[in-house]
């Protein structure tokens, strides 16, 4: 069994490895949420639009929103809204200048986008739900919390992997799709660093929480079955205890119990005792030729005379 100090290590670090996927999580989820500071970095893909009717030359997909890309500024931004898909169809117009691709499988890309958008944010639910009772087991492992624990961390690991695959599918064609027309076109590698570098995170933290409740049943059987041992060593010591307080109990003739204790031993040795001396007490039958044998001979001599004058 693994030491409790080594445990709560493991414990720590899976702890801290759910945290950072809790936290990368919810930046993806921030994507395009503002213009400026650190979010306007976290994109999807960026692409050159030029001739897509009234797009800009450059264009970055967010989750909220889409922006023309100028000198490392954002610009003409469209109305922000959850979810916001990625079509190039849906987002400027129908064009000849866009790849055949986004006209002839729209609704691939916008389902995709839209929903690995809504598995990101339920695998981020699943997350949160995780990382409390995660929480608790830093502390004290028990049995419900261990339990409730794995189960969410499989479940945020499944709907972010889901939204990985989703995302990484949908754009990763589109870039194609962009090249297939010499057009420059790159997908924005925070979003999915961190997208799949959350995934890898939940894999460990799945992995140990599911060890972590192997590990406790494992335990907690063990310690049922030396219980049972236990209980059993004490039936048979209690049982031991009560036969020894049956000998001391004096034997009562009028209680109407025919039945003599068979614990009575004080009862069984007087009785060997006095069988012992009425065995020594016999006299013992000696044969009539043996005692005439013993008598002195003279004796016998003058009784054997007077018998003769008798006749």
């Amino acid at each position: 069994m693994i030491k409790t100090p080594v445990l709560k290590l493991f414990h720590f670090i899976s702890l801290l490895f759910l945290a950072g996927a809790l936290i990368m999580t919810f930046f993806l989820i921030l994507s395009g949420g503002r213009e400026g500071g650190t979010l306007k970095n976290f994109y999807w893909l960026e692409a050159n639009t030029t001739g897509f009717n009234d797009a800009q030359a450059n264009t970055r997909w967010f989750d909220y929103t889409f922006c023309g890309y100028t000198d490392g500024k954002l610009h003409d931004c469209a109305h922000r809204a959850p979810a916001k898909p990625f079509s190039p169809r849906d987002n400027f117009g129908r064009s000849d200048e866009m790849p055949s691709s986004f006209l002839n499988h729209r609704d691939a890309y916008y389902y995709l986008s839209r929903v690995g958008w809504a598995m990101l944010l339920i695998g981020l639910f699943f997350e949160v739900l995780t990382f409390f009772p995660a929480i608790l087991s830093l502390f004290k492992v028990m049995a419900p919390t261990a339990t409730f624990t794995t189960v969410m961390s499989w479940l945020a690991l499944f709907f972010i992997l889901l939204a990985a695959c989703l995302y990484t599918g949908c754009y990763a064609k589109a870039k194609k799709a962009f090249h297939s027309q010499h057009r420059h076109a790159k997908m924005g590698a925070k979003n999915f660093a961190f997208l799949w570098t959350s995934v890898f995170l939940l894999m460990c933290t799945t992995a140990w929480t599911t060890v972590t409740i192997a590990l406790h049943n494992k335990e907690r059987k063990a310690n049922n079955i030396h219980g049972g041992y236990a209980e059993d060593y004490a039936g048979y010591s209690t049982t031991d205890n009560t036969t020894a307080g049956d000998k001391s109990a004096p034997y009562d003739p009028e209680s109407g119990d025919d039945q003599q204790p068979a614990t009575s031993h004080k009862y069984f040795t007087k009785l060997r005792s006095k069988k012992h001396q009425k065995t020594t007490a016999v006299t013992p039958v000696i044969d009539e030729t043996t005692a005439n044998a013993a008598v002195d001979p003279h004796q016998q001599t003058a009784t054997t005379a007077i018998q003769e004058e008798v006749v």
